[in-house]
This record gives structure tokens, C-alpha cells and sequence, in this order.
């Protein structure tokens, strides 16, 4: 398979896999996205594919940790320093020293430095799963914070043991006084790299634009290649890439706190931009793990010197001791916080929440895929393929435990938060159509009539079908019914002929049928028995094309108007207001006579609606009814309305 073509059905499978979540709330994206990846890659050859780890890095670690890096919250990032550090360095460090000696109690062939070679491949979690995990489950923030700022260093320390540990493996010898050195260089270097390099690149826009250059796609096209610069140039002098990143992105960030309309608008292309790149390349990074997990698994699992049932007792005690040791270093810690007026089990809790927190995902198995095949003696690596199988159990693992166990110690995030900003971004709505109806005068009707129009329209948007319940579905087949008995009665009177007339009906007998799934619809003559039996005296007589067009055109109109009627002789309380008006407005703006608005007046009524509606997200977030961060969003989308709203006269 081609490289295009293999890149394009992953992506398919990250669009996939968020259609997919839709229906199944309860798994995480990250396993439907490791389950699709398993699927396409036998009948596709994609298993055969093998990714280097530097070049996994570099295509998507590079710009995944420099973008979370610029988003991260650096106060909560600093003020939690000591966890972070004893997260990402210190536990790194005793998991691969106690797991990389469990490992090889229990695989005594394999060498010593292999046992540690996979310990450290085990110990960093996975950035990218941390994230995702987040949003099935409403984590404290102060947990969160902690484990983003751990996922985000901890991968240099894992690495730079690994390569310690791989160096060992092929020479034989190995010094803890020169790798504790080289990994502090190693750490250090990475991070001057990364803070000097973005600083040159925050100065080079600053000279372009004090040359009068403004391009804000060419400014963006230097962000997007900056983390690949930073890890390549990183690499070459032989510090931490992964580091580099990271630093780059949280200095670049500072380029966005000067507030300009020219910085203002390249933020929010920035913003957009690294959000559809890091959603496609998070899920790119697990439907790749899920290609990969097959290969390495099956060598294993056909090998008949190897149980598979001694395989599967390997992973889950590698998991246990994994965990084990991540929950210990938590309560030695008391979980980093404050303990006053929180009792044993709230401490235990905690710490259980972070422990399962700890999922390891794709950087273990690039790290375990890069095990040599042939040791520095030149003999055969004879476990490899058994410690691959091993890192790649342990992933799954740790995957399914952080989906099912996650929310028995954290609340489920529901869409009670995102909902009530829906209730409130309602509430603000209506109270603005209200505003604007008291403004209504003969002069400006039309105008404030488009503009109610479009606020309807994203009231209907923002309603979901609880609310709404039966009621749209019943409206439908009321106007149904009312266009079905207007041709009816058109027909009769001798406005249209029976062939139209029979036509209409039969597509609004499917169209009840659709909507109701009643089986007295379901026959597409049962209107043309109807008419034959009342209209006897109507004759089948030829019509041309342009007296058949006319025909159905008067039909529409008639139809239309019809409805309108009804519609206004409706029981204010029978349906929802806002599903009344849509429909109304609907119905009234197809019609073929009707009156035009300025544009010029429509622009100025719609500019008093926005800013009404900006007062009253104002008003919202003084009186507490939404926060900072709601405010946030309304803000930023109520301006891309603006933006992009288009008036038509």
C-alpha cells in the first residue's frame, strides 16, 4: 500500500472513531481508535509497517508536546513542581530500577540490561491518552494538572534511560555515574534549545513586522514547522528533543500575550489551525499503535516455546508491579496535597485515581519496537519479540483499566456543565428576540423579522430532541396534513389537475410514512383510491410541461399559505414558541411574493442583536450564571458569527 494512501485510511479511522464514540459514551477514543487500527491493518498489510522511534518523535511527538506545552497552564505548572519532578524524574527512575529487576526475575534468561530496557520503555505514561482519558471523566484540576505536567516531562527521562539501558545492552557496560551526568546534560540542553530557539523565531516575526509584513499564513507556517526544527536541531547536538519541544512551545506562547488586532487574529488562526492538526494527529498516534499490536502479539502467541497463558500472566503481574508502585509513591506523597479535613479513604481514593491515571500508550511501543534484534556479542536477542508482546499487553491494559475504573473514583463527565451553558446561551437569546420585537415598528419589520429569524435558527440549533421531545415530529405532521387537505380541497374546486394533484399526495403520503412509520401511509395509492372515490367527475385529461410546472408552482404557494394560516391559529402553549417561528419563518421566506429588506437595514438591526446579546453574556457572568471560561467560548463564537454571517436582502 502506498504511503498516501495507508496515511488517508487512518485518518478515515480518526474521523471513525469519533462518529463511533457518539454511540458507545462508555468506551474511551483511545480504545475504539487502537480497535480500528487492529481492523484495518490485517487485510490491508498496514502491521507490516514498521515506524522508527526518532522518527515517531519527530512526526508526532514534536508538535503534539510543543502544542500542549503552549497551551499548558503554566501557574498550575509551577505551582506544582514538586509533584511534577517527583513524577516524571524520581518515580521514573525507581520504576525502571524495581520493575526492570522484577522483569528479569521473571524472564531469568533475559540479559539485565534488557529487563531495564524494558522497564523504561514501561514507566513514562502517555501524554496524549492523559488528554483523552480527561475527557470521559471530570477529573479535580489539580489532578489534572499534575498529570499533564508529569506526561509531559517524564517521556525525556523514560527515553533517556531506555537509550542508557539499549547502550548497555549492545556494549556491556554501563556507568550510573556518567548517565546521571549525561542525562542532567542531556535535560538541560533540550531546554536551552527549545527556550533559544523559539526566542529567535518570536524576534524573527517581530523584525517582519516592523518591515510593514503581515502574513499571518506565512507566521503560521513558521509555528506549525517550529517543533520539527526545535527536535531536529535538538537531536543533532545530541540533547533531549522531546524537552526542546516542550520548552519551545510554552516560550512561544508568550508571543500571544500582546494584545494587537494583528496578534489577536493570528492567535485565533493558530488556535484552529493546532486544533484540527493535534485532533488528527492524537488519533493518528492510536489507530498506528492499534496496526502494530497484531504483529508483535502473534509472533508471540504462535511461538510454542511460550504459553500463551504464561504470556498473559507476564502482562498482568508487569501491569501490577507497574501500578503498585505508581499507588505507593502516591500515599508516600499524600497524593502532594494538603490532607487537613480529608480522611483516609478520601486520601486512598485519590490516590487509586491517580494511579489508573497512569496510562502508558504509543511511546512504549516505539520505545519496545527499537529493542535490538542482535546483542553487542553478536549472539540473537532470543526475548525481544516476548518483552515487545509484554509492552504492547501492558498498554491495553492500562487502556481498559483507565476506561472502567476511571469513573468509579471521579464523576463521569456529564453534559450537565456544557448543557447548562446551553440553557443560559438560551435564556440570552430569547431575552434578545424579546428586546427586539419591543423594537418592531411597520418601517423596520421586515428587517428585525430576519434577523428573529436567525436567532430562532440557533435557539432550534442549541434545543436537543429532550427538550423539543415529540413535539417537532407531531408539528411535521400537522403541516403534513394541512398541505395534504389544501390540495385536497384545490383539487376539488378545479385549481389543479388530478395528475398533480395525485403526484403531491403520493410524496406526502411517503413523507408521513417516514415521519409516523404507520402502515396506513405505507401504500402510495391510498390517496388515489381517496380521489377517485370523491373527484369521479374529474377526467384525466394531457398536460403540457410548462402547464404542469405552473401547476405545481401554484400548489406550493397554496400549500404555503395554507399553513401559514394554521400556524397562526395555533394554542400558544401546543409547541414550543421557537419551533413555531422557525417553521413560520421558513414557510414565509420561500414564498414567491415575498417583500425584500435593505441590506443596509438588516446589517444594523443585526449589529444591535449582537451587541444586546453581548450584554446579556455580560450580565451572565456577573451574576454567576456562567464562568470565565464559558464566557470565553460565547465570546470567541458569537465574534466568529460576525465574522462570517452572510446578509441577503
Amino acid at each position: 500500500m502506498q504511503i498516501v494512501e495507508m496515511i488517508l485510511l487512518m485518518l478515515t479511522m480518526v474521523l471513525a472513531s469519533n462518529i463511533i464514540s457518539r454511540f458507545l459514551p462508555n468506551i474511551a477514543i483511545p480504545l475504539i481508535q487502537v480497535a480500528l487500527g487492529v481492523i484495518i491493518s490485517i487485510p490491508t498489510g498496514l502491521h507490516s509497517f514498521e515506524l522508527g522511534s526518532e522518527l515517531f518523535m519527530l512526526l508526532f511527538l514534536a508538535p503534539l508536546l510543543f502544542n500542549d506545552g503552549a497551551n499548558v497552564d503554566k501557574k498550575s505548572l509551577w505551582q506544582g513542581r514538586k509533584a511534577v519532578l517527583v513524577l516524571s524524574i524520581g518515580l521514573v527512575f525507581v520504576t525502571v530500577g524495581l520493575l526492570g529487576w522484577f522483569i528479569h526475575w521473571l524472564i531469568p534468561n533475559a540479559p539485565w540490561a534488557a529487563s531495564f530496557a524494558l522497564a523504561a520503555a514501561l514507566a513514562p505514561t502517555d501524554p496524549v491518552a492523559v488528554s483523552a482519558l480527561a475527557e470521559k471523566v471530570k477529573i479535580p484540576n489539580k489532578i489534572l494538572h499534575t498529570l499533564e505536567g508529569e506526561s509531559l516531562i517524564n517521556d525525556a527521562s523514560g527515553l533517556v534511560s531506555f537509550q542508557f539501558a539499549v547502550a548497555a545492552l549492545l556494549t556491556g557496560v554501563f556507568s550510573f555515574t556518567t548517565a546521571s551526568v549525561s542525562f542532567v546534560l542531556i535535560s538541560l540542553g533540550g531546554i536551552l534549545v527549545g527556550i533559544l530557539i523559539s526566542f529567535l523565531a518570536m524576534q524573527l516575526v517581530r523584525w517582519l513586522r516592523s518591515l510593514g509584513i503581515e502574513s499571518n499564513v506565512s507566521f503560521l507556517l513558521l509555528e506549525l514547522l517550529l517543533p520539527f526544527g526545535i527536535f531536529l536541531v535538538a537531536e543533532h547536538f545530541g540533547v533531549n528533543g522531546i524537552l526542546a519541544a516542550v520548552s519551545g512551545g510554552i516560550v512561544y506562547s508568550f508571543s500571544y500575550q500582546k494584545v494587537t488586532p494583528e496578534v489577536a487574529q493570528l492567535n485565533v488562526l493558530s488556535k484552529n489551525t493546532w486544533s484540527m492538526l493535534s485532533f488528527s494527529l492524537n488519533g493518528l498516534v492510536f489507530v498506528l499503535l492499534g496496526t502494530q499490536l497484531p504483529r508483535v502479539i502473534r509472533v508471540v502467541w504462535e511461538n510454542n516455546n511460550i504459553n500463551n497463558v504464561t504470556l498473559i500472566a507476564y502482562i498482568l503481574s508487569t501491569t501490577a508491579i507497574l501500578l503498585a508502585i505508581r499507588f505507593i509513591c502516591f500515599c508516600l506523597f499524600r497524593n502532594f496535597e494538603k490532607t487537613e479535613g480529608k480522611t483516609s479513604q478520601d486520601i486512598l481514593e485519590t490516590s487509586v485515581l491517580y494511579t489508573i491515571s497512569g496510562v502508558r500508550g504509543t511511546i512504549t511501543l516505539v520505545s519496545a519496537l527499537s529493542l535490538p534484534i542482535i546483542l553487542g556479542d553478536g549472539s540473537a536477542f532470543m526475548q525481544r519479540e516476548l518483552m515487545i508482546s509484554i509492552a504492547g499487553g501492558v498498554i491495553i491494559t492500562t487502556l481498559i483499566l483507565a476506561n472502567f475504573a476511571m469513573p468509579l473514583f471521579a464523576e463521569e463527565k456529564e453534559v450537565t456543565s456544557d448543557r447548562m451553558a446551553h440553557d443560559q446561551e438560551i435564556a440570552i437569546l430569547r431575552e434578545v428576540i424579546l428586546q427586539l420585537k419591543a423594537q418592531e415598528t411597520p418601517e423596520n419589520h421586515l428587517a428585525i423579522e430576519r434577523v428573529i429569524t436567525m436567532y430562532n435558527d440557533r435557539i432550534m440549533t442549541l434545543l436537543n430532541s429532550d427538550e423539543l421531545g415529540d413535539s417537532q415530529d407531531r408539528l411535521m405532521e400537522h403541516v403534513l396534513r394541512w398541505k395534504f387537505a389544501d390540495t385536497l380541497l384545490q383539487v376539488t374546486e378545479g385549481a389543479i389537475s388530478f395528475q398533480t394533484a395525485f403526484m403531491h399526495l403520493r410524496r406526502l403520503n411517503r413523507r408521513l410514512y417516514r415521519l409516523t412509520r404507520d402502515q396506513k401511509y405505507r401504500n402510495n395509492m391510498f390517496y388515489g383510491r381517496i380521489i377517485r372515490k370523491k373527484l369521479r367527475f374529474i377526467k384525466f385529461r394531457p398536460l403540457s410541461f410548462e402547464e404542469r410546472r405552473a401547476e405545481r408552482e401554484y400548489l406550493q404557494d397554496s400549500n404555503r399559505t395554507y399553513v401559514l394560516n394554521h400556524l397562526q391559529e395555533l394554542e400558544p402553549d401546543e409547541y414550543p414558541q421557537e419551533l413555531v417561528d422557525f417553521y413560520f419563518a421558513r414557510l414565509k421566506q420561500r414564498g414567491p411574493n415575498r417583500e425584500k429588506s435593505s441590506v443596509d437595514s438588516v446589517d444594523e438591526w443585526l449589529t444591535y442583536a449582537i451587541q444586546l446579546e453581548r450584554d446579556g453574556i455580560q450580565d451572565a457572568f456577573e451574576q454567576g450564571d456562567i464562568n470565565r471560561n464559558e464566557l470565553r467560548v460565547y465570546r470567541e463564537n458569537l465574534l466568529a458569527i460576525e465574522n462570517t454571517v452572510q446578509y441577503i436582502g
